[in-house]
């Protein structure tokens, strides 16, 4: 079992799980998060009712729900940088729309933008904007919007379109030095941030080639007679000229928030920021009353409140305005509180550890090391719902498999990213996947879904297992940087273990 985890429950009256009772309580709760997701039920109600399963059986191991309650206070305690987040994706979002500057990009988007290259061009603007902020849920709720808007002007596939934007949003997410998962990754594993960026590109760059590709192709079907505009792109355009006033001014706040994530300034304030600016420059160049720019940014913006009586408004362009607000993102924080919930049950009590302890035995192949990695990865992902306790685990738990089978830390590293930041955006009922499904209006699965199309989740693992086989790419270590870093751990196992017993 991880070192950590051995001198957990010195206390008399409470003990360590079975492997039989992890395995139950493991298969329980996926048994009825995935259950009451067949019935239709709100992914929060299935995951509160796992939760609420595996605190019945961690009775049998001596637990208390005071125990309980505050170890799930203390890990909630820590998601307030990612709620904190959301706010600011909903706040800066709405105030966009206020001001007009999203509008503007979504007029001059279907002017400039060729169709055919429409899935390609989204793929790259989403790319940009989530490497320069370091976060895939801004850029797909800024680019990410204004890119399904074209989609539907121009009648294009809503899925794919999706799957390009969030391709492109968690392209940036892996590899910017601004995002949290970049920075939570390598800390995990052991290693340095820009060792970890420059691991990273064996497999994310090979994935994202593929990806343009793959989108370069599909786009070809969009091509229009004699070059004209449909219909709804022109219908929309019209509508969006009238009630608007288009100002290069507006571009202001873009600016702003690429300078200051340049400058590494928090993302919080920088939202903040560009939002205040927002609903100044709306005031200032749309004329709309500030009360309006005020709701917009906490309950969303609505068309009504602008358009002109007599106007009727197109679905269209009904469905590009109305959104935003950081009230939109209470679901989203909601599977974020259930998720962690539900997570800090199966590890206090040792379930979930004890359930993958048996793959960690018998590493001694590459490839063996690499395979239970991201298998450990995916299954702690899909219980959890974040990535980030995937990354604290399955980082400590295989560290020493990989230094032993000659694999450096960031090769380590990059398997955490390239399975817990790419497949979080895939998995229905992970946070950044209803983040994703919510903003963009578009299933994660089913008909007309884009995960099928986000390419990332499925390349990135596939390619580090082939670059594990073969040797190249694994971030190699000589036998005595191995024996070093090997002593080095142990170290630290000792140190933990004697910190756990003393409390």
């Amino acid at each position: 079992m991880p070192h950590r985890f051995r001198h957990r429950y010195p206390e008399h009256g409470r003990r360590l799980p079975t492997a039989g009772e992890s395995y139950l309580c493991l298969g329980l709760v996926a048994g009825l998060i995935l259950g009451c997701t067949l019935l239709g039920a709100p992914i929060q109600f299935g995951i509160v009712l796992a939760t609420a399963a595996a605190f019945l059986m961690s009775l049998r191991l001596g637990f208390t729900w005071k125990e309980l309650e505050e170890a799930i206070c203390e890990r909630i305690g820590k998601l307030c940088s990612t709620m904190l987040i959301m706010w600011m994706i909903g706040f800066l979002l709405g105030a966009m729309l206020y001001s007009g500057l999203l509008p503007m990009l979504v007029y001059y988007g279907f002017q400039i933008i060729s169709p055919h290259r429409l899935y390609l061009s989204a793929l790259l603007v989403c790319m940009l904007m989530s490497t320069m902020t370091g976060s895939s849920w801004s850029a797909a709720g800024t680019a990410g919007v204004a890119c399904m808007a074209l989609a539907h002007g121009h009648g294009a596939n809503l899925g794919i379109m999706a799957g390009a934007v969030v391709a492109g949003s968690v392209f940036g997410d892996k590899i910017s030095p601004m995002s949290e998962t970049t920075n939570l990754a390598p800390a995990c594993a052991g290693t340095d941030l820009w060792s970890h960026i420059r691991s990273q590109l064996w497999t994310t760059v090979p994935a994202v080639v593929l990806a343009a590709v793959l989108f370069a192709v599909l786009g070809l079907d969009l091509r229009t007679s004699g070059g004209a505009l449909p219909q709804t792109a022109v219908t929309i355009m019209e509508q969006l000229d009238a009630l608007f006033h288009w100002n290069l001014i507006l571009l202001l706040p873009i600016a702003v928030l690429l300078v200051m994530a340049l400058l590494k300034k928090p993302v919080v304030p920088t939202m903040f920021i560009c939002g205040v600016l927002n609903i100044i420059l709306g005031r200032i160049i749309q004329g709309y009353d500030l009360s309006i720019g005020f709701t917009a940014a906490v309950t969303g913006f609505t068309a009504s409140s602008i358009t002109p009586a007599g106007m009727v408004l197109d679905d269209k362009v009904a469905y590009i305005l109305n959104r935003g607000g950081m009230t939109g993102m209470v679901s989203v924080i909601l599977i974020c509180f259930c998720g962690f919930s539900m997570t800090t049950v199966l590890t206090q009590t040792g379930f979930l550890e004890k359930a993958i302890e048996p793959m960690v035995r018998n590493l001694n192949t590459r490839w063996k090391a690499m395979l239970s990695a991201e298998v450990a990865t995916f299954l702690v992902l899909s219980i959890g719902g974040i990535s980030y306790v995937s990354s604290v685990f399955v980082g400590e738990a295989w560290r020493k498999p990989f230094l032993r089978n000659g694999m450096g830390k960031p090769c380590l590293s990059r398997t955490l990213e390239d399975v817990g930041t790419c497949c979080s955006s895939v998995i229905p009922w992970c946070s950044s996947a209803v983040f994703f499904a919510t903003t963009l209006d578009v299933p994660v699965w089913g008909s007309g879904g884009f995960a099928p199309y986000t390419v990332l989740p499925f390349v990135c693992p596939l390619v580090a297992l082939l670059l594990a086989i073969t040797g190249v790419g694994i971030s190699r270590i000589s036998p005595e940087e191995q024996a070093k870093a090997l002593a080095q751990v142990e170290e630290e196992i000792r140190e933990e273990e004697i910190e756990s017993f003393i409390e």
